[in-house]
């Protein structure tokens, strides 16, 4: 078994035991995407200012249908099943979409975009900024993190959804 199953397992067969935890990790695997969104386009709008609506319509609108578009691509090459349908006795505390694929998890994938394009692209212009920005990285990891904690996502979803979603912003941002 791979070192993702293992890993998502142990995670797995916790749930339940601690309630108070159980409830954090699932409002952050429901929830906390939206909040990374609204956090993420407040600061975008107070740094660029009169910039924001083309930068968010003429860069990230793309950044976000690019990833979209090779996220579906990878999975059509890719398939890997949700965990419940993969593994006997899985737990899954939250409900999703679909089931026909799991890797890369787009909720990584965007929560990631959300929190490392202000990092990328405004981080260097004052410790506010930069504060702001690592609070949005902890925010992706804990939806990711959640993500696994709620039984929809193996590790190596989360991984590949930061990895894409580093990429597509490294071409947009930097090529």
């Amino acid at each position: 078994m791979s070192w993702s199953k293992n890993l998502f397992l142990k995670i797995n067969s916790q749930l339940g035991q601690k309630p108070m935890l159980d409830a954090f990790y699932i409002f952050w695997a429901r929830f906390g995407i939206v909040l990374l969104a609204l956090l993420s386009l407040g600061a975008s709008y107070l740094v660029l200012g009169g910039l924001f609506w083309g930068y968010w319509l003429g860069l990230m609108s793309k950044v976000f249908i690019i990833a979209l578009l090779a996220s579906y691509l990878i999975a059509v090459f890719w398939r890997q099943p949700r965990p419940i349908k993969e593994l006997e006795g899985v737990r899954q505390m939250i409900p999703t979409l679909g089931s026909w694929r799991t890797f890369p998890s787009e909720h990584a994938l965007f929560s990631f975009i959300f929190a490392l394009h202000l990092f990328f692209f405004v981080a260097h212009l004052g410790v506010v900024l930069s504060l702001l920005s690592i609070l949005m990285i902890l925010m992706a990891i804990l939806i990711s993190i959640g993500r696994v904690w709620a039984g929809v996502h193996y590790p190596k979803d989360i991984l590949g959804g930061l990895l894409l979603a580093v990429a597509v912003l490294a071409i947009f941002l930097y090529v």
